[in-house]
């Protein structure tokens, strides 16, 4: 099997310095060792650390456009992908991963480590490892993993800041667990043919609206801008937000009215949105806020970022939510 790795930047890759953790320009040097130091992985591996690494604190949506075009133009040469990535924005890689890589035929597998490699003890080889034994197992589609969890690209949420498993799956159950053996999630849907859309992708068209006591309308109001196409809304529970402040009401309404696409997210760790279950929630739908059921925040607003990306209208945007 041809297995292409790419250190994109992040903890896994990190070394010591007088300024702190800084990323180490030897780190694909030193992670070849340590694979070809194993007489079990009889694969092709071929690893690149990216000239500007990144730091994941600081990643934009262009740098998901630049981890998809390098694993665009290596497609037809390589059987499997895994991008080493930093985990603070792991899961909003993973998820436009997912969206540009649609239906995947090939395993694209992104990882990395709460404690960088060089450390004794240490998470990053575990989850190489779990990510190329993932790939031998012939999964196909986007996907996070780490500490054992083989998670659906689009449903990752980074749940936990110092456990070794730093992610979650809260809506769907993983694709597999990893322990001794591999337990897997039975997938019985049909594969549809892969569909590789890669769009120009507008840094500052989404935002995220927070919902919080005693929010109002001046709170949101620089963050709905002009730039702005598409929001997401972070709500209390089932979808609900107050429904007492017409001005707050007023500036979501003005927003759907020009074209910014709102999705509804509940704050809560776990759970969907229940779009007018309460009148809380339905002061949101006469708004013109769409509900983003049970999807994570980081996904939401990558799908928008992605959609908006495409170039689809407001409505067309809207309808890829229902």
């Amino acid at each position: 099997m041809k297995i292409y790795i790419a250190y994109t930047g992040g903890t896994i890759g990190m070394v010591p310095s007088d300024q702190g953790l800084v990323p180490d320009a030897a780190f694909a040097d030193h992670l070849a060792q340590h694979l070809n130091a194993s007489d079990e992985l009889a694969h092709d591996f071929v690893i690149a650390s990216y000239p500007t690494l990144i730091d994941s604190s600081n990643a934009t949506p262009k740098d998901w456009q630049t981890i998809a075009r390098d694993i665009e133009s290596k497609w037809h040469d390589f059987d499997a992908f895994i991008v080493l990535h930093g985990t603070d924005t792991m899961a909003y890689t993973s998820a436009a991963l997912s969206f540009m890589f649609a239906h995947s035929n090939k395993p694209i597998i992104v990882t990395g480590s709460q404690v960088p490699m060089y450390k004794v003890r240490t998470d990053a080889m575990i989850n190489v490892m779990g990510a190329i034994s993932a790939c031998e197992e012939g999964v196909q589609g986007v996907f996070l993993f780490f500490a054992g969890r083989l998670i659906e690209g689009d449903r990752a949420h980074k749940a936990h800041t110092s456990d070794w498993q730093a992610f979650s799956s809260p809506n769907c159950p993983e694709r597999g667990v990893l322990g001794i053996d591999w337990r897997w999630r039975s997938n019985e849907s049909a594969q549809k043919p892969v569909v590789i859309q890669i769009p120009e992708m507008e840094e500052g068209a989404v935002t995220i609206l927070p919902v919080f006591p005693g929010v109002q309308a001046e709170h949101w109001q620089g963050l709905l801008n002009g730039q702005v196409k598409g929001a997401v809304l972070l709500s209390y529970g089932a979808g609900n937000a107050p429904d007492k402040d017409p001005a707050l009401l007023a500036l979501l309404s003005t927003a759907t009215e020009r074209g910014v696409v709102i999705v509804n997210v509940s704050q809560c760790g776990a759970g969907s949105v229940a779009a007018g279950a309460y009148a809380a929630g339905s002061a949101l739908v006469k708004a013109g806020v769409v509900s983003g059921q049970d999807i994570t925040y980081e996904a939401a607003f990558v799908k928008l970022s992605f959609l908006i990306g495409l170039g689809l209208s407001s409505e067309e945007i809207k309808h890829c939510f229902v």
